[in-house]
């Protein structure tokens, strides 16, 4: 028996399955840069948003499973809009739904739109309590009052918005809860989970209603929200207009029906497509919200009207590394917390 040495060739490491992909996608958001930039407003630059995108992928490897057309649709979104899909600052999400990639803009993006645009000098959305002092009236003579209780607030009871205008003109709306579910649960599990994220949710359906007396990026953002709830595909195109994917209903034809010349499916707007369903369940959805001890401290923001950077002062280090038993302290800094000037 002769002693003889086997040489295999060494085995090359494997690569990982997300790291291609998410190259992949770099390489073409290099590509896509001038577009881009084009399209971004003054106050987000093309570098960071790419950034936010790549780890947004990063973090969601079921987004480089989808279309990579409606990938970088999504991303050409985001420009358009200003917004960042980060999912931590609650202005958007992008949200794999039947093989595609779909903007989901939140009631943060929203504020943060109607800011942008130079003609809104505040705004927000609040939750009422029914053990909260809420007092409201339209007409000629406007009211909207609400001072929250000092203890136990109760359950919530209404959802309000309002926008003061740089004119000086302003407007508010007001929803019951029972508007609220009207719009987000009909026909829903009373179970689902998405009854953990009510609050966020309801904000986000006032908001939306107000939105049809706020700038134009507002309205388009608040119909990219409906378009998505509706299950239907949409982003907005290079000229910043909404476009709406049509179904794919060639394989469901019959075959004699298939037999006749249709014509090709092309883009279509608003309203002209019957809608489609959405791929991921509600769970799924809220499960990309951030976690309930960052909310709180999104809403003390929100509520501050506080500005990203003075937040990161009071931080001191990123949003998404703060733990649960520093958040009294962070609220506290935020209550105490004065703007820089006066107006």
């Amino acid at each position: 028996m002769t002693n003889e040495t086997i040489v295999r060739p060494a085995k090359r490491p494997r690569q990982s399955r997300k790291t291609a992909p998410v190259e992949s996608v770099r390489r073409e958001l290099e590509l896509m840069k001038p577009r881009l930039a084009t399209a971004l407003p003054s106050h987000l630059t093309v570098d960071r948003l790419l950034r936010v995108v790549i780890t947004t992928l990063q973090s969601s490897p079921a987004l480089l499973d989808c279309d990579r057309a409606s990938l970088f649709a999504a991303v050409m979104t985001c420009a358009h809009l200003g917004l960042e899909p980060d999912g931590i600052l609650g202005q958007a999400w992008l949200v794999p739904s039947r093989g595609k990639v779909q903007l989901v803009p939140g009631f943060r993006g929203f504020i943060a739109l109607a800011r942008n645009s130079g003609l809104v000098t505040s705004i927000n959305a609040q939750a009422v309590h029914r053990n909260d002092h809420f007092d409201y009236a339209y007409g000629l003579n406007e009211r909207l009052e609400h001072v929250p209780a000092g203890g136990e607030r109760g359950e919530i009871t209404h959802f309000y918005a309002y926008a003061r205008f740089k004119d000086g003109g302003h407007h508010f709306d007001v929803m019951s809860r029972s508007e609220v579910d009207a719009a987000y649960r009909a026909g829903k599990s009373e179970n689902s989970a998405w009854v953990s994220g009510y609050a966020e949710m309801g904000k986000t359906t006032v908001i939306r209603r107000l939105s049809g007396y706020l700038p134009l990026t507002v309205r388009k953002a608040a119909a990219l929200a409906d378009l998505h709830e509706a299950g239907k595909h949409a982003a907005l195109d290079d000229l910043g207009e909404i476009v709406v994917d049509l179904p794919e209903i060639e394989a469901s034809r019959p075959a004699e029906e298939m037999a006749v010349p249709a014509a090709e499916p092309k883009p279509a707007y608003i309203p002209e497509i019957e809608p489609e369903g959405v791929e991921l369940s509600e769970e799924e959805l809220f499960a990309l919200l951030p976690p309930l001890h960052l909310i709180e401290i999104l809403d003390a923001v929100a509520e501050r009207e506080m500005p990203e950077e003075a937040l990161e002062s009071v931080v001191g280090k990123p949003l998404d590394e703060v733990v649960e038993a520093e958040v009294p302290d962070i609220l506290r800094a935020i209550a105490i917390w004065e703007p820089d000037l006066c107006f």
